[in-house]
């Protein structure tokens, strides 16, 4: 049977499901990806049973047919192909793929499509109309403060909740927080799920740029987000998360508003010396009108000021400097307020008004 069909909209396609490939996997079937051709229409799917990935292609074909391709060889095959045009030929029976384009001519040796493992969920009842750029930008913001060990079980995930127009994402990990609201206008809408952060970064990345809408489901504890011609379906976690509004305490007694890239730039320089196997650690002496920031090690020590305006007592107190370029990296606002107590209580970063962002970093105990 043969197929014919562009280059780049098959590497796009190739591209998109690749997210959803392992490279740790007890079946060889699931480093492939399943081809399902219906004559004007191609179907590509990966999936590693956790996360699956559908999209759709325009083709010409004399027929049905499906076979399951080894994603990283027909996908390298793809991208260095002479010409734009493509013609495919599966032959059933040897159950072979054949590429050819211009004087290239390819052949693969495939999978039979029934060896490929069948998702099948119910549709769900309530679907949330939302926006690619608005669910793009929640995950920069917030996924990378989730938690990377697997010991952590449900904080290794991003709490997504869903109310009164508001789209809300969460991530918690030993030592910070980080918390983003956008409206959405879908006004009664509301729901509250998990899921792991090493899936919704690997969603945000096949997001393309724009306003154009999305829809979120969630039906047998899988969260199904359509998009363009695409389907990712994410396992959820199971559990309680954590309560986190309980975390965020309103006692800080030492407010400082302060130009946010002035200090992301001292803080990078000043990180140049601060060690990882001494937690990346940098000191802030907090004054009337600066922060001198300092870092020391055997090698030498830098010190950096910045101007603030301050409010409350004078402090020293100590951070990982890693984390605080991640939270201030993921913000946009010129300025931002820092909250503190003392030198061993949590410190919290927050828009100059309003509750679009919060962000927890603690500290580290100096001495």
């Amino acid at each position: 049977m043969k197929i014919y069909l562009s280059r780049t909209e098959l590497g796009k396609a190739l591209s998109t499901v690749f997210h959803a490939i392992s490279s740790r996997t007890p079946s060889k079937v699931l480093e492939g990806i399943l081809v399902e051709v219906d004559g004007s229409r191609m179907k590509l799917t990966a999936t590693d049973t956790n996360m699956t990935i559908e999209t759709e292609i325009a083709v010409t074909a004399e027929d049905r047919c499906a076979f399951v391709a080894p994603a990283k060889l027909i996908s390298s095959i793809i991208a260095k192909l002479p010409e734009e045009e493509v013609m495919m030929e599966y032959d059933e029976k040897k159950n072979k793929l054949r590429i050819r384009s211009g004087r290239s001519s390819s052949e693969i040796i495939c999978f039979q499509a029934d060896e490929y493992p069948k998702l099948r969920i119910r549709e769900s009842d309530e679907v949330i109309r939302l926006n690619k750029e608005t669910v793009k930008k929640i995950i920069r913001k917030t996924a990378f403060s989730a938690s990377t060990d697997e010991l952590n079980g449900i904080l290794t995930g991003v709490l997504i909740e869903i109310k009164d127009g508001q789209f809300r994402m969460v991530a918690v990990d030993a030592f910070r927080m980080a918390i983003y609201n956008d409206e959405i206008e879908d006004q009664k809408a509301a729901m509250t799920l998990v899921i792991p952060a090493r899936m919704i970064n690997e969603l945000s990345k096949i997001l393309t740029d724009g306003d154009d809408p999305m829809t979120l489901a969630v039906s047998e504890q899988k969260a199904v987000f359509c998009f363009d011609n695409n389907r990712v379906t994410l396992n959820t976690l199971n559990g309680r998360y954590i309560d986190y509004k309980r975390i965020i305490k309103a006692d800080s007694t030492i407010s400082i508003r302060v130009q946010k890239e002035e200090l992301v730039r001292s803080i990078d320089r000043a990180a140049l010396l601060a060690q990882s196997q001494n937690n990346n650690l940098i000191r802030f002496s907090i004054d009337d009108e600066l922060i001198e920031i300092n870092s020391l090690s055997d090698e030498g020590n830098i010190e950096e000021k910045v101007e603030v305006i301050k409010k409350g007592d004078d402090l020293k107190i100590g951070f990982n400097s890693r984390y605080l370029i991640d939270i201030f990296r993921a913000i946009d606002d010129e300025e931002i307020m820092m909250y503190m107590k003392d030198s061993i209580s949590p410190c919290i970063i927050k828009p100059l008004t309003g509750e679009k962002y919060l962000y927890l970093v603690l500290p580290i105990r100096i001495n």
